[in-house]
């Protein structure tokens, strides 16, 4: 008697099993899949149906593609924008250059004087002495003939209006020009001596 006595009160100790019982979600959880899917059925029936998936956004594929240029049109190039990218580290924002290491462009007599001498200076480059209003600069110019003569056109007429200079415009043509009456030329200009030799 005291053994079953003993057994009843240590399972009277013990905690009973847990009851696996069906538990609700949370009414806010319920509310935002509620939501949820409301705001998707919305969704699909005011996106217009019918089109190409493939567009997403209903573009076109004419649309994506880049503009054709017209023959004879002549696409607009930005010299501010060039002269930004390739030389305002040298001659700076302000066309002034850095003192006794890079001439300035404002108010230069290679920027305002022969179209051509400026020409051949950014095709070909220009290393050693060079004066620039009455400064002696000796250093090296690289070479930009890899640009087209458009981009060397626009950049040229840039600086040629900027910083109260007050120069004419260089075109294309006359890029192309001097770009293949020196074609022969591999090495830039040694000084400003040579340079003004050769015109």
């Amino acid at each position: 008697m005291s053994k079953n006595k003993d057994s009843s009160e240590q399972r009277r100790r013990e905690n009973a099993d847990p009851d696996e019982n069906v538990r609700p979600l949370p009414w806010f959880l319920v509310m935002l899949l509620g939501a949820m899917a409301m705001w998707g059925a919305f969704y699909i029936y005011s996106t217009p149906s019918g089109e190409d998936s493939s567009y997403g956004d209903q573009r076109t594929v004419s649309t994506l593609r880049p503009p054709v240029p017209v023959a004879g049109a002549v696409m607009s190039v930005d010299g501010k924008q060039i002269y930004a990218s390739k030389c305002v580290a040298c001659h700076q924002a302000t066309g002034q250059g850095i003192a006794g290491v890079f001439p300035p462009l404002a108010a230069s007599e290679w920027v305002l004087g022969d179209e051509k001498i400026l020409t051949h200076i950014l095709l070909h480059g220009i290393n050693g002495a060079i004066e620039v209003k009455g400064v002696i600069y000796n250093g090296a110019m690289p070479a930009w003939n890899t640009m087209s003569d458009a981009e060397l056109a626009a950049v040229m007429t840039y600086i040629r209006s900027d910083w109260g200079n007050q120069a004419a415009a260089i075109t294309p043509d006359t890029v192309k020009a001097q770009r293949e009456a020196t074609q022969s030329r591999t090495e830039p200009y040694q000084g400003g001596q040579e340079l003004k030799a050769a015109l």
